[in-house]
């Protein structure tokens, strides 16, 4: 796979370029999501996804997208839509009292439960949460250079959020279980 990817000296120059122009999600940043060729990314500003205790929290790179018209999907209240609002919302269901539901009423939805969605106040909260706690950063990018892009981008910062492609993500396996967790709370709610 490496192979594949850009150098990485280019993927430590796009890592410090997405950290320096990331921004609080905005309409420009809706519009660029709909709009442009690129790749976006999550960067997590705050303390409760973990870090320590006693400096200031230290921006990371959470999630790496390539950008499409359903980019948009993290940023609406519709969590089974997102796999990132379902890993937040996985991830704060204690401390922020996030209730799951299936994602759909129709028992032949085999990803109703997994693909679960929250109560409306709970999607409220989690967008809240993720206004304050997370910025956006896009890059256009050329189409031919973008999977490279993608993938170095992946393979050097290793986002928490990102589990295809990303062999060496250490908290891909909590996040799905914290997921699991919240599917099997969605169904009892059916």
């Amino acid at each position: 796979m490496t192979g594949d990817m850009i150098a990485w000296e280019e993927r430590q120059a796009l890592t410090e370029q997405l950290l320096t122009i990331a921004k609080a999600f905005d309409e420009e940043a809706e519009a660029a999501l709909k709009e442009k060729t690129g790749l976006y990314a999550l960067i997590y500003t705050g303390k409760e996804l973990g870090g320590s205790l006693w400096e200031e929290p230290k921006a990371q790179i959470v999630y790496v997208g390539r950008n499409g018209k359903d980019s948009i999907r993290h940023w609406q209240e519709d969590t089974g839509v997102s796999t990132v609002r379902r890993s937040l919302s996985a991830m704060l269901q204690t401390a922020y009292d996030l209730i799951p539901i299936p994602k759909s009423d129709d028992p032949d939805d085999e990803d109703r439960f997994a693909n679960y969605k929250l109560t409306a106040e709970s999607e409220e909260k989690l967008t809240a949460w993720m206004k304050e706690n997370l910025q956006i950063a896009f890059l256009e990018v050329e189409e031919e250079k973008l999977e490279a892009c993608y993938l170095g981008l992946l393979d050097y910062n290793t986002p928490m959020f990102n589990f295809q492609n990303n062999p060496n993500n250490t908290f891909g396996h909590q996040v799905k279980a914290y997921r699991l967790r919240m599917s099997e709370m969605a169904a009892t709610q059916a």
